[in-house]
């Protein structure tokens, strides 16, 4: 009797235990239906996996050659693939509004989600609803034949030589230790002293589409400065620094944010392009337009453009994809709006082999090196 005592306490005392350590990772598992968060970033990046706080930040920054050409038939390939398919940057993922390219770091992907958060909250269009499988369908359609207009595909040539143009990608310029979205003033001048100091000719966005499509020669290394989200600390820091340069640069803002204490007003934006800046749609309030319905997205991206030529004057026709994101909808109404050309952050040197509305660019991260931040201007 005691021996069964003595094993039927040991087998309670196991059974608890299971149950305990059922229990905590009941705990730590998601529950049933519950949607995983796909990191936004990580999204922009184009890594196209998903990413929680916990996983590894030991990823090394991969040192891709920028001067590496895509084969031309490969890409428009690959241009149909995501026309019929209607979705976003890299036809690897089936999600849609995801984007797969450059493979980022998962610390820089978790960092850019929290600090590059959209400005205000977003209607979400829900997905799912009957008649929405028609409606993307003929989406996909109208891109298909978008796409394949001779325009958006030109060889990258200028009197036989290979045009391929590094396209630098800033954000905030302020003081903000471990922000990587937000580089120092001392560090953004260092960058253009030593763009100064060899040789280096930052571009107008005109110039840079005349180079782009053949019909501008080239100067000597040509390279395009941009800035997104349309800061306030670009006025006060960034403004100074390309004028102490004689430099001409690019700034991406969303009108909606206009009035809000970390961004721009219209007189400085006024004052910026004045001196020299071009100033471009990067949606109204910075959604993630992959999640907007179509007509949600064509006003943002219309809004955007007609509210910045009315203040500004002059053309606005050049798109930034708020985290890099965008699908079929997206091409299509920057295509029937005559958008010359939009801007992704799939991440290295921009050419004209590359589709009008999936130009490359090369991430300025602050925290890093200048050592670091060279290898990626020069591929070496």
């Amino acid at each position: 009797m005691k021996d069964k005592f003595v094993a039927g306490s040991v087998l309670a005392v196991v059974l608890l235990g299971m149950i305990a350590v059922s229990h905590a990772a009941f705990d730590k598992a998601p529950s049933a239906g519950a949607e995983i968060a796909l990191s936004p970033i990580a999204v922009e990046f184009g890594t196209g996996v998903y990413f929680t706080a916990q996983q590894s930040s030991e990823a090394a920054v991969p040192e891709a050659s920028y001067h590496e050409e895509p084969d031309e038939a490969a890409a428009a390939s690959g241009l149909d693939a995501a026309a019929a398919s209607g979705y976003s940057e890299g036809a690897s993922t089936p999600a849609e509004g995801t984007a797969a390219s450059v493979e980022m770091p998962s610390d820089e992907a978790a960092a850019m989600q929290e600090q590059e958060a959209p400005p205000q909250e977003q209607p979400q269009s829900q997905s799912g609803a009957p008649g929405q499988d028609a409606e993307a369908k003929a989406s996909a359609a109208a891109l298909a034949a978008a796409v394949k207009k001779p325009s958006t595909v030109t060889a990258a040539t200028y009197k036989g030589r290979k045009i391929s143009i590094p396209v630098l990608n800033y954000h905030s310029v302020d003081y903000d230790p471990g922000n990587i979205v937000v580089i120092t003033p001392e560090k953004l001048d260092e960058q253009m002293a030593f763009l100064s100091e060899n040789g280096y000719n930052p571009l107008t966005l005109d110039d840079f589409f005349l180079i782009l499509g053949g019909g501008l020669e080239p100067p000597e290394k040509p390279v395009l400065l941009t800035f997104d989200d349309g800061y306030a600390d670009n006025y006060k820091y960034a403004k100074p620094i390309m004028t102490k340069y004689g430099f001409h640069a690019t700034m991406f803002m969303s009108p909606g944010t206009i009035g809000q204490d970390w961004y721009v007003n219209w007189e400085q934006a006024t004052e910026m392009k004045e001196a020299g800046w071009d100033i471009q749609p990067h949606g109204m309030t910075h959604p993630h337009l992959p999640k907007l319905s179509a007509e949600e997205q064509a006003n943002e991206i219309i809004e955007a453009r007609k509210q910045i030529e009315e203040h500004l004057g002059g053309t606005a026709d050049v798109f930034c994809y708020p985290y890099g994101e965008f699908n079929g909808d997206t091409l299509r109404i920057l295509e029937d709006n005559d958008f010359r050309y939009a801007f992704t952050i799939q991440q290295g040197r921009t050419d004209s082999s590359q589709h009008k509305f999936q130009l490359k660019r090369i991430f300025v991260n602050g925290e890093e090196s200048f050592k670091t931040w060279k290898q990626r201007l020069t591929g070496k």
